[in-house]
């Protein structure tokens, strides 16, 4: 029943979105607002995702993760956004929502001994033109009156991927201080191969509204973009393992340091752009062309994708014993991209290096234990909740790629989450005890060191299907 409620909630989340749409007039230059790569757990935590790895989760941003992918995951989010623009004492507000992204994640090769490999694919969005700008000019005519010019962008770049981790792991050492204490490195690396797509559309639209009849002149470029982009990571991981006994069963204490980087290289990417100017009687949505004043069809050319790359270290507590104990991770990154690399035949306005510097981290709840009675009264059922509530917080400051008068946008918010656990309770399926639903809400401004400030609030929903039996190897008796 989990798997075949979850499809139907995203769906319904999905569609109930899609009846707004968000008017962001910083998407208009160069790809547009440019989505996070991130997935539903790292969201919660600002984006952190340079040494961030996970048996449980799928992180795109550094494929050497993929190597700690333990089980068969699939990842499928749905975001929702608020914005409100500010311009001294004029406000406007609008939203918007869609399907996030699509990943899957497996291990593989898993009985290697010091080898671990894992594999994941997926798609995701890239970009967005989202804008729709009415600028009103009083021209010196008074028989024309005033010009009104309506900048309108739509359509969005999308991402299918395809990327491969890898790690080494030396054999556990005792500690010389400590022979209880193991002390474990790991090696990772890994690297993603995607292919980019999609169309976006600007359109400029002049008239003279004093005019009654008059016709209006409409300016449209239709760019289709694609090509093969990608991205490489890795990570370097030292981990303290402390053993000890209770009763029947050994407990493990994990203490995790890791450092994680990832890179992506400035690449060239093939598109085609038309030109169309058209005179029309347009009334509402509704239009009419009465003429074609010039037509330039698909013409080739190219565009400068901007190089970047990210830095982050992670200090993590984890226990195997989480009846009694709290486990959590804290981490912190640097990321910046090259948006001054950045050229082609699509419109960049001015655009310089973003830069981002983040903190985020997560805490799980201790684990309970419930009790059920079955059918015979003196036997008992000792239910697990494996995967604990999951309480996530980030945040984050720095600056985007857009330049506006010479200012260069500020961008800084907070995010908080939630992870719920899906393989609890009595008609639980074991095989799905790590699957959670993620929360995130994201606050942020942008734009508050110039003229017109853009407040921005982001929440979402993924659902994280870990299948513990996908790969088990059955025997018969």
């Amino acid at each position: 029943m989990v798997l075949r409620r979850i499809p139907l909630f995203i769906l319904f989340f999905t569609v109930t979105m899609l009846s707004a749409q968000v008017n962001s007039p910083y998407s208009r230059y160069g790809l547009g607002n440019v989505f996070p790569t991130t997935f539903g757990a790292a969201n919660g935590m600002a984006g952190i995702s340079a040494a961030y790895f996970s048996q449980y989760n799928i992180n795109y941003q550094n494929p050497a993760s993929y190597s700690d992918i333990a089980y068969a995951t699939f990842d499928a989010g749905a975001y929702g956004n608020i914005i409100k623009l500010q311009d001294g004492d004029e406000s406007f507000t609008s939203g918007d929502g869609n399907l996030s992204y699509l990943a899957f994640g497996f291990p593989m090769l898993k009985k290697l001994r010091n080898h671990g490999f894992g594999l994941s694919f997926g798609l995701i969005p890239y970009s967005a033109f989202e804008y729709n700008i009415i600028e009103e000019i009083p021209t010196d005519d008074p028989t024309l009156g005033t010009i009104e010019y309506n900048y309108v962008g739509d359509g969005k770049l999308y991402q299918i991927y395809g990327g491969l981790g890898y790690k080494y792991e030396t054999d556990a050492k005792p500690k010389a201080t400590d022979t209880t204490i193991d002390i474990l490195n790991v090696f990772s690396v890994g690297a993603n191969a995607a292919s980019l797509f999609g169309s976006l559309y600007n359109i400029t639209y002049a008239s003279f509204p004093d005019q009654v009849g008059s016709q209006t002149t409409k300016l449209t470029y239709d760019s289709r973009i694609n090509g093969g982009i990608g991205n490489m990571g890795i990570g370097i991981t030292r981990q303290y393992v402390k053993k000890y006994k209770e009763e029947k069963t050994s407990q493990r204490d994990y203490k995790i340091l890791r450092l994680g980087g990832a890179y992506t290289p400035s690449i060239n990417v093939n598109g085609t752009q038309s030109v169309v100017w058209t005179n029309i009687f347009r009334t509402g949505n509704y239009e009419v062309i009465t003429d074609t004043l010039y037509i330039v069809p698909d013409t080739s050319g190219s565009i400068k994708l901007p190089s970047s790359f990210q830095a982050g270290f992670l200090f993590s507590m984890l226990s195997t014993d989480v009846e009694d104990k709290n486990s959590f991770m804290l981490s912190a990154q640097y990321s910046r991209t090259n948006w001054s690399e950045y050229s082609g035949f699509q419109d960049a306005g001015v655009l310089g290096d973003s830069w981002r510097a983040t903190i985020g981290g997560e805490v799980n709840t201790k684990q309970r234990i419930n009790k059920a009675q079955t059918k015979t009264e003196d036997q008992k059922v000792v239910l697990y909740n494996h995967a604990p509530l999951v309480f996530r917080f980030g945040l984050y400051t720095g600056q985007s790629n857009l330049i506006i008068d010479g200012e260069q946008l500020s961008d800084r918010g907070i995010t908080a989450g939630i992870g719920i656990p899906v393989g609890i309770g009595n008609g639980a399926q074991p095989n799905f005890a790590y699957s959670k639903i993620n929360l995130f809400v994201n606050a942020g401004q942008r734009g508050s060191n110039i003229g017109i400030n853009e407040t921005y609030y982001n929440f979402g929903v993924s659902f994280s299907l870990v299948d513990l039996q996908w790969f088990t190897d059955y025997k018969l008796n």
